[in-house]
């Protein structure tokens, strides 16, 4: 059974169940496309209201900022092996991403940084991050808010000196 390029793939009634989902219209006529709209903890976060939008923006910009410089995790490797002393790899837009990357986490601070980095580019719950790093569990949203205003702040500020 082929599925045809028109209709693309359809999420299932199990997968309605637990994820809730968007239609977009691409930028191609007439082409719409599934988005999942729960798929991140900052996803749930905004949809239980415990982050606003800016928040929000702030963190989806520092998560497309991290995805652009090449940083996110690979799912699968690669066949050719190229030596480590040469990285033909890194566009100019990723190297001007990982420029700006590096400099809001310099401009948020280590601590606020620290729960940015782990719930919103390595998907973890704020409530996991605060058992780790030996913080109140129930006091782990407030921090989050706190850090992503910090974030917000350091993304408006980019390039002050």
């Amino acid at each position: 059974m082929s599925v045809k390029e028109d209709e693309g793939y359809k999420p299932t009634k199990e997968f309605l169940n637990h994820h809730s989902v968007e239609i977009i219209e691409t930028r191609q006529a007439g082409k719409r496309r599934t988005r999942v709209t729960d798929q991140l903890w900052i996803d749930y976060y905004l949809k239980h209201k415990h982050i606003d939008n800016h928040q929000y923006a702030a963190a989806t910009r520092l998560l497309s900022l991290y995805r652009a410089a090449g940083r996110a995790q690979r799912m699968t490797g690669k066949m050719e092996w190229t030596p480590p002393s040469t990285n033909n790899e890194m566009t100019e837009y990723a190297s001007d991403s990982f420029a700006d990357f590096i400099k809001v986490a310099r401009r948020m601070g280590r601590e606020s940084y620290g729960c940015v980095e782990d719930v919103v580019l390595h998907d973890m719950s704020a409530a996991e991050w605060a058992r780790q790093k030996g913080r109140n569990p129930k006091a782990a949203p407030e921090i989050l808010r706190m850090a992503l205003d910090d974030l917000e702040y350091a993304f408006n500020h980019l390039n002050d000196r």
